[in-house]
């Protein structure tokens, strides 16, 4: 892989890790959230992404979902109805962190 799919892949691998988000964090919650909605709405960006990686955006979300326990629990539940404030949404082409890469593993 070159550089840009390496970074587009940790794109990817940190939607998964914050979708399947298990904690009560207000932060972290927020970006399960956003990420939930980012692959299960078939955001625009993320099927550029996966077409990127030569990857069929269907057949990714359809694995994540299968795959991915992106459970909101009630705990959860309630930590977000909490929340009174607009969330800011995490911006999936905009972050620099560097991930593993699970999509390689689960090929």
């Amino acid at each position: 892989m070159n550089g840009d799919e390496n970074f587009i892949t940790a794109i990817l691998t940190q939607a998964v890790e914050d979708a399947s988000y298990e904690g009560a964090s207000k932060k972290y919650l927020k970006h399960k959230v956003s990420a939930i909605d980012w692959i299960v709405s078939y955001d625009p960006q993320y099927q550029e992404y996966c077409k990127m990686l030569g990857l069929d955006p269907s057949t990714i979300r359809n694995k994540i979902l299968k795959n991915v326990n992106m459970t909101i629990t009630k705990k959860q539940n309630n930590q977000i109805r909490l929340n009174t404030l607009p969330w800011q949404t995490r911006k999936y082409g905009q972050h620099t962190k560097v991930c593993s890469t699970i999509w390689q593993e689960r090929r």
